[in-house]
C-alpha cells in the first residue's frame, strides 16, 4: 500500500517573513502488501469426473447432483439411476479429518463371503478396492452388489462407488485415481456451499429447530443437506421419478401404511405426505403424482441414532413447511 505523508512548514509570531531553513519533509514511502493466502474454490464432487465418465457409468438421463452424508461431513456426487431414485455411482470426500478410511476398510474385511477386498498401491497415502456380489436384487431401483474404491489423502478419505453387480475392480481403480488427482485442501476449507434454491443455513426456522449449521452442501436440482454443531443431520433429497418408479413407489407407500411403518400427515393439495413411525429419526416422504416428483427428508442425531432431543413433532412440521416450499419453488 502506498502512503503519502506531506508535512508542511509553519510560521510563528505573526511574521510574514521566512524563518530560515525550510521545514523538513518526508518522501512518499511504499509499504509491502500483507501476505494473504489465496482461498481455493470449493471442490465440486461432481466435477471430479470427465463427461465421458458420466456417459459410461450412468443409466439415467438426469444430471449428477451434489449432496452430503454424515457425520462425518462428506460431500458426495450422486448419479441418479434410470428410475430417478437410487444412484448408479457415488463420488465423495470427507470435509473433516477422521478415521473413516481405516474404519471402512476394517468393516469390509469382515464381509468377504460375498466380496473381495484388495489393497492398492500408488493411490494417495493408502487405498483399497472392494467388490461385492449378491445373489439377489435388493430393490427395484438398487442393483445387487457394488464395487468401490477408497483412498486416504492426509487425514481425509475420498471414494468412488458403483452400485452394480459384477463390475471388475480394475474398472474402478482408474476412477479412484482420477478423483484423488482432483481433490485439494479446499475440499475441507469450505464448510457451507449451498445454491440459492436451498434454505439458507441461518433461516429462522432452521436456526431455531436444527441449531447452528456447521456443514452444508446442496444442489439446485434438488437436495439440501445440513449438519449442526449438535451433531444432528438434516438431509433432503428430491427425485424426478420415471413412470415405472412412481408406480412402484406408490405401491410401496401403500404397503408401508398398511403395515404401520408409516402414517399419513397433512399435506398441501395435490401432494401425499407420509411419516415414518420409527423413533430412530424424523422421516417424511412427499409425492406429487401429477409431476412425478418425490421428496424425502430425514432428521436424526447421528451420535445417539435417534430423533434429536427437544425437537417435537410440531417443530419438525414447521421445518417441513420450509423445505417443501423450497423444493416446490425449485422443481415446480
Amino acid at each position: 500500500m502506498v502512503v503519502g505523508l506531506l508535512l508542511a512548514g509553519c510560521t510563528g509570531g505573526g511574521s510574514s517573513e521566512p524563518t530560515g531553513a525550510p521545514a523538513p519533509t518526508t518522501e512518499p514511502t511504499t509499504e509491502p502488501a500483507p501476505t494473504v493466502e489465496p482461498v481455493e474454490a470449493p471442490v465440486d464432487p461432481c466435477g471430479l469426473f470427465d463427461p465421458e465418465d458420466y456417459e459410461r457409468w450412468r443409466t439415467g438421463d438426469q444430471a449428477p447432483r451434489v449432496s452430503m452424508f454424515g457425520p462425518p461431513a462428506s460431500a458426495v456426487c450422486l448419479m441418479p439411476s434410470q428410475w430417478g431414485i437410487g444412484s448408479d455411482v457415488l463420488i465423495g470426500y470427507t470435509m473433516v479429518p477422521g478415521d473413516l478410511f481405516e474404519d471402512e476398510q476394517r468393516e469390509l474385511a469382515t464381509n468377504t463371503n460375498f466380496g473381495e477386498l484388495v489393497a492398492w498401491d500408488g493411490i494417495g497415502d493408502a487405498a483399497f478396492g472392494y467388490t461385492e456380489r449378491l445373489p439377489v436384487r435388493v430393490a427395484y431401483h438398487t442393483p445387487a452388489g457394488h464395487t468401490m474404491g477408497a483412498a486416504r489423502v492426509g487425514e481425509h478419505t475420498v471414494w468412488v462407488r458403483v452400485n452394480r453387480s459384477m463390475v471388475p475392480l480394475e474398472d474402478v481403480r482408474p476412477l479412484l485415481e482420477k478423483v484423488v488427482a482432483g481433490v485439494s485442501p479446499a475440499m475441507h476449507e469450505h464448510q457451507i456451499v449451498l445454491p440459492d434454491e436451498c434454505p439458507a443455513p441461518d433461516h429462522p426456522v432452521i436456526a431455531r429447530v436444527f441449531g447452528e449449521v456447521e456443514y452444508a452442501r446442496g444442489d439446485a436440482g434438488w437436495g439440501c443437506s445440513y449438519i449442526s454443531s449438535h451433531g444432528w443431520a438434516l438431509r433432503t433429497t428430491g427425485y424426478a421419478l420415471s413412470p415405472e418408479a412412481l408406480k412402484a413407489e406408490n405401491e410401496s407407500s401403500a404397503r408401508n401404511l398398511a403395515s404401520g411403518t408409516t402414517r399419513k400427515v397433512p399435506a398441501p393439495a395435490g401432494m401425499v405426505r407420509t411419516r415414518g413411525t420409527d423413533d430412530r429419526e424424523w422421516l417424511d416422504f412427499v409425492t406429487v403424482d401429477a409431476t412425478r416428483q418425490k421428496l424425502e427428508v430425514s432428521l436424526r442425531d447421528a451420535e445417539s441414532g435417534s430423533r434429536p432431543t427437544g425437537v417435537s413433532e410440531a417443530d419438525f412440521d414447521e421445518l417441513m413447511d420450509v423445505l417443501i416450499q423450497a423444493w416446490r419453488d425449485a422443481v415446480g
